[in-house]
């Protein structure tokens, strides 16, 4: 053959088969006619590779017999689909050497993957992205309410809140185009990808000697994407066999949410003083108990996906005018004590007997650190007076609390005024109540006296809601018990230690 030449014919075969909608481009087959040819050419057949769509699926003995191959998969594809759909398959042959020509069989198989399969659809477009495709409008429009209805309910059902506004925080939009059949979803997987993430399914099944890192880099992933996707990994323990995600979901869209909602709050009510010429000075008087009132507010509230993201105060309405406590508090000055006299001698006998008697005593107030131990009767009973607040100060740990006298006539019955002060009383008890007295100084209008107190709920009470189911004794210089009217001497013990004697 040196010194031949061999000229090469191209033949074309153009075919335009139009199915119901479906097209098939052009055919060409590429062949070769050789002039000089010797015997062994001669008897080897030439064969062909076959191509669809730039894709080589398979050597082939002779290109009329593998277009009625062609043919046939046409059909049976335009069987299969119902739909209006398009076929793209441009088919060319080109003269080639080999001996694995392709049985028919596989040729159909083969044909049949390379084919696409094309179909007009909607594809929902997120801030200008395409989420996914479906079928029809209609379609697109049921998979968004059922992504909506999930939060529209949630507002829907709570207590006092009425729903506003329900939209997409994204711009949506519709647009049609010509795309694979295979990317088309159903209404229930279109929902899966907009509210999971296109790739929240894929998963990898753990083999022999993998690692997350390894993982992760062989998916193109990130070991803390792994660690979101599976939180119940523990470190970095993975077993072979072990089925991971290898992303976590991703919402791709935010429902937002508006809604109107009432809420009922109290009104704290003010302290009144005024200055009274009846009581002493140092002496007050609750003559009006205060009283809470109550409002209602209207607050607009913006959730994302159900998550409170803003709170904006509407309006607000008063439903009851809070009640002001009174408190009167005297201006008229304490008569001056009587001069001591001593004018008989009296045997050590009846000294003693004198010493032992409580009308007997000193009761001049005694001032020491700013502390004054003021008798009960006359003193103290006037200053801390029914209905009147003081603050408690406990003298070995330094804990304070305000209470509220009650009652008493002998020595004062008192309440803790909250919950929280009855808290820090029971503190100073060791966390229970008991009758052990406790050295105390108590200050009402910037009077501090010396005092002594127990720490048992007895008796009745008039404040609700205090944690404290009765009330306490608070006893002061001279003061005496309930039935025994006597002075007992654990509580005149403690009030002396308050003076720090």
């Amino acid at each position: 053959m040196k010194g031949r030449n061999i000229g090469r014919i191209l033949i074309f075969v153009s075919l335009s088969v139009l199915l119901s909608g479906f097209t098939v481009p052009n055919f060409k087959i590429a062949a070769v006619n050789d002039s000089n040819i010797n015997e062994s050419q001669q008897v080897k057949r030439p064969v062909y590779s076959m191509y669809i769509n730039d894709e080589k699926i398979g050597l082939v003995e002779f290109p009329a017999h593998s277009l009625r191959i062609y043919d046939q998969v046409i059909e049976k594809i335009k069987n299969k689909y119902e739909d209006d759909i398009t076929i793209e398959g441009d088919v060319y042959f080109r003269e080639d050497s080999g001996d694995h020509v392709i049985k028919n069989q596989e040729l159909a198989q083969a044909i049949e993957e390379a084919i696409k399969i094309k179909k007009l659809a909607y594809g929902l477009v997120i801030d200008g992205n395409i989420a996914c495709y479906l079928n029809s409008e209609e379609e697109i429009n049921e998979v968004l309410e059922m992504i909506k209805t999930p939060y529209q309910k949630d507002v829907e059902q709570r207590e006092n809140a009425s729903l506003e506004k329900v939209e997409f925080k994204e711009d949506i939009s519709i647009k049609q185009d010509m795309v694979l059949y295979q990317d088309i979803l159903d209404i229930d997987s279109a929902f899966h990808a907009i509210t999971q993430g296109p790739d929240s399914l894929k998963t990898y099944v753990v083999q022999e000697g993998d690692s997350l890192w390894s993982i992760a880099t062989t998916n193109d992933t990130t070991v803390d994407e792994l660690y979101a996707a599976n939180p119940d990994l523990e470190g970095e323990i993975i077993q072979p066999g072990q089925e991971l995600k290898l992303f976590a979901p991703q919402n791709l869209i935010t429902v937002v949410t508006e809604e109107k909602v009432k809420e009922k709050e109290e009104i704290d009510f003010e302290k009144e003083v005024r200055k009274s010429n009846k009581l002493y000075k140092g002496e007050t008087k609750v003559v009006q108990e205060g009283s809470k009132g109550e409002k209602e507010i209207e607050y607009l509230i913006i959730r994302e996906n159900g998550s409170q993201k803003e709170k904006k105060l509407i309006k607000e309405t008063v439903i009851k005018e809070p009640v002001n406590e009174i408190i009167e508090e005297g201006t008229k000055s304490r008569p001056k004590p009587k001069p001591k006299t001593t004018n008989k001698k009296v045997s050590s006998r009846s000294s003693s007997s004198s010493s032992s008697s409580s009308s007997s005593r000193d009761y001049t107030p005694v001032v020491r650190n700013g502390i004054e131990m003021t008798p009960w009767f006359g003193g103290a009973n006037n200053i801390f007076t029914r209905g009147s607040v003081a603050k408690i100060t406990h003298v070995d740990t330094g804990l304070t609390f305000y209470a509220k006298r009650r009652g008493g006539t002998n020595h004062a019955d008192c309440e803790p005024l909250t919950k929280k002060d009855t808290q820090i009383m029971k503190q100073i008890y060791g966390g229970s109540w008991s009758w052990s007295r406790k050295a105390i100084v108590v200050e009402v209008n910037g009077k501090k006296m010396a005092a002594s107190m127990n720490g048992m709920p007895h008796g009745g009470s008039t404040i609700s809601g205090n944690g404290f189911s009765g009330h306490f004794c608070v006893h002061f210089y001279g003061s005496k018990g309930h039935g025994n009217p006597r002075q007992d001497p654990d509580h005149q013990a403690m009030v002396r230690r308050a003076m720090g004697m």
